[in-house]
């Protein structure tokens, strides 16, 4: 399987503080690529270097085409769908004008009703709530929401920053559920940051570790499931 995304020796730093120190990894076309760590380590700040968001070094190929000089809104257009962490949900927009917005790199009007027939297939709870307020959805509702959204972009590729912050038990199982069949679906591959380590790995076919802006591990989700030190540290058992 070929990688839909190649990163080597990326660096990012937020003025003088470098948080990505040279790291190098790789998602495969149609996989699904967890990137698991403490608070701080870097996982969020990746997403954002990937998106042009911060000031980066390194290679960053998507797709065939380097985009290290590109800004946010170019890579956008390739196809790359951010979802961040807090959702980012256009709070005073209808849930169905949420998703109009989210295919606004589109040709207008092509195809577009019939995308938002399918996000409503994957998330049938947006579907009752589509002419409702966003910000009056509750949490779960607001992350299918940006999940839905980004699926507008026809994404080759899905970043997830943290899918399950602040979500009970339940509503986080049934979004990995969604994303599983996403997955499958819709053929994008993803990028997942996620501290519920446990259910990233179930999702993901391949892992990194990282620590401190480095990747200390990598491999497939079986393996670095099954791995001791990943199991008394982030695993709980």
């Amino acid at each position: 399987m070929s990688a839909i995304l190649e990163v080597r020796g990326l660096e990012a730093s937020y003025g003088a503080l470098q948080v990505l120190r040279g790291i190098d990894f790789e998602v495969k076309k149609g996989g699904v690529t967890a990137l698991l760590g403490a608070n701080g380590a870097g996982k969020t700040t990746t997403l954002r270097a990937l998106c042009g968001m911060i000031r980066r070094k390194g290679e960053i190929t998507f797709d065939g085409a380097r985009i290290e000089r590109m800004n946010t809104e170019s890579i956008v257009r390739l196809g790359v769908a951010h979802i961040p962490e807090g959702r980012g949900t256009f709070t005073s927009l209808t849930t169905e004008e949420n998703l109009q917005l989210g295919a606004m790199t589109r040709p207008q009007g092509r195809d577009i009703q019939s995308d938002i027939d399918r996000a409503y297939e994957f998330f049938p709870v947006l579907k009752e709530r589509r002419n409702q307020q966003a910000g009056t959805l509750s949490g779960g509702e607001q992350q299918m929401l940006a999940i839905a959204r980004a699926l507008m972009l026809r994404p080759k590729l899905m970043l997830l920053d943290e899918p399950s912050f602040g979500l009970a038990p339940l509503i986080v199982r049934q979004i990995f559920d969604i994303l599983a069949d996403v997955q499958k679906e819709a053929g994008a591959s993803m990028l997942i940051v996620e501290q519920n380590a446990a259910l990233a790995l179930e999702l993901a076919d391949h892992a990194y570790l990282i620590e401190t802006g480095a990747i200390v591990m990598s491999g497939d989700a079986k393996s670095i499931r099954e791995d001791d030190s990943v199991r008394a540290s982030y695993l709980g058992y």
